[in-house]
């Protein structure tokens, strides 16, 4: 993990992010400039990929809610109520089933990342073909993912933009 000590505009590289649209989004944002904080003596800001909680947060929030509204539109009516617990069920059955698979001690973040985005997009794409309402989740999820994908394909791009911006605070 890298660290850079007093430079505000640190906050804002896209080395601090995990997903391309929020990577993208704190690239355009660095390149306005940053005020000093003047309440403190000296910040240390660390780069880490997973340390953006809004990010996590907002992915886990949307990922989450459109699992429910997965789940609410292939139960009957009146069991609809149960569809957060459904969801959060059975995201912690995905994720304790694929971790069983390998070692015991080995972190399965990317691998159960890769399962439930998968599970995700195939259930997106089986939603999106349906007459139900919950069409439109579906269609809302996919456009996120094609948007995340077109903004990757621009960071890749913009790599040397992005690592002169980063050495510029001797990263």
């Amino acid at each position: 993990m890298n660290a850079v000590r007093d430079c505000p505009a640190a906050k804002w590289f896209p080395s601090r992010h995990h997903f391309a649209l929020a990577r993208m989004f704190a690239f355009v944002r660095s390149q306005f400039p940053v005020r000093a904080r003047t309440d403190v003596d000296h910040i240390l800001t660390s780069f880490d990929r997973d340390q953006s909680a809004l990010e996590q947060y907002a992915i886990s929030i949307w990922i989450f809610v459109t699992s429910s509204c997965y789940i609410a539109a292939v139960l009957p009516t009146r069991w609809m109520v149960a569809a957060p617990v459904i969801a959060a069920l059975a995201a912690q059955v995905v994720t304790g089933s694929v971790s069983v698979i390998g070692s015991v001690r080995a972190n399965h973040l990317r691998r159960n990342s890769m399962v439930l985005f998968g599970l995700m997009i195939i259930a997106s794409a089986y939603f999106a073909m349906q007459p139900a309402l919950v069409r439109y989740v579906a269609w809302s999820f996919l456009t996120v993912v094609v948007l995340n994908a077109i903004a990757w394909i621009a960071m890749i791009a913009l790599r040397n933009s992005v690592r002169e911006l980063e050495e510029r605070c001797g990263t």
